[in-house]
């Protein structure tokens, strides 16, 4: 055994900022990175981190610079070494062309330690292929799921999430009125039947100081935008962004304008 080289590996750690369910902090992941190189008797020549980054992504400073560092051959690494899998990349597909297409012609091997493989032995990496279409099924599964109840919830004409219109907040997963909001949505419509355009409501507005909801200046734009809203009218359309299943609801938001008031706005344009 004397003659085998000792293996010069970096580690990588990563925590993203959305789900702390499924993260292990950074210092734990150090941890048993350092610890699981000791028991190996291999060099650790460095951790890399990312802090709050998504791994369905590359453009990560801690991953940009592991992939510069572990592909300039005087550095002579020999594997990148994680806690599990997922944290370099969301993705198997992902995954799987890092380590063939760039690790393997360099003869770098990829690691995990929670997962015990290393992608240097052959059965490791039949593994990797085995445990990855596991992981992607069940990630679309949970995707599934979580999908399918939006749109029940949308169909039972609850409020299936989503950021509500102006003149409208979220209370305990219920809709309200925001009245100091709801008395603008009116003034709106009132002034466009009274003959005043998009361009002369927005300049009263900002002229009065009253905001928009992320408290910026009024535009054309977003006053078509309200006029167009049939929401206020108490109807609305569940459009979820993924589903795209147009459900119609009603008095899930609480009317805000009349039907009347509707009608005629539609009428001038």
């Amino acid at each position: 055994m004397g003659n085998v080289t000792m293996k010069k590996v970096v580690g990588y750690a990563r925590i993203s900022s959305d789900s702390q369910i499924e993260n292990t902090s950074i210092a734990e992941q150090v941890k048993k990175i350092e610890a699981y190189c000791i028991s190996q008797g291999w060099e650790l020549a460095g951790i890399f981190k990312d802090e709050g980054e998504s791994g369905s992504t590359t453009e990560r400073d801690g991953y940009r610079d592991m992939m510069q560092y572990v592909q300039q051959v005087e550095n002579e690494v020999t594997g990148i070494v994680v806690v599990k899998a997922d944290r370099i990349h969301r993705r198997l597909r992902n995954l799987i062309l890092l380590i063939e297409d760039e690790l393997e012609p360099k003869g770098i091997a990829f690691i995990s330690v929670s997962e015990n493989f290393d992608t240097s032995t052959p059965s490791g990496m039949m593994f990797l292929q085995m445990i990855g279409s596991f992981s992607e099924f069940e990630r679309k599964t949970i995707n599934e799921r979580t999908k399918v109840g939006r749109i029940a919830t949308a169909k039972g004409n609850k409020y299936a999430g989503g950021a509500p219109a102006y003149g409208y907040r979220v209370q305990n997963g219920v809709i309200i009125v925001d009245e100091q909001q709801a008395q603008t949505v009116k003034n709106i419509f009132q002034l466009y039947v009274e003959g005043n355009n998009p361009y002369k409501i927005a300049c009263k507005l900002n002229q009065s100081g009253i905001p928009t909801k992320t408290g910026k200046a009024w535009t054309v734009v977003q006053v078509q935008n309200i006029l167009n809203n049939e929401t206020y009218t108490g109807f609305n359309m569940y459009n979820g962004l993924k589903e795209r299943n147009g459900i119609r609801q009603k008095d899930v938001f609480p009317r805000i304008i009349s039907r009347q008031l509707w009608n005629k706005a539609r009428q001038i344009s």
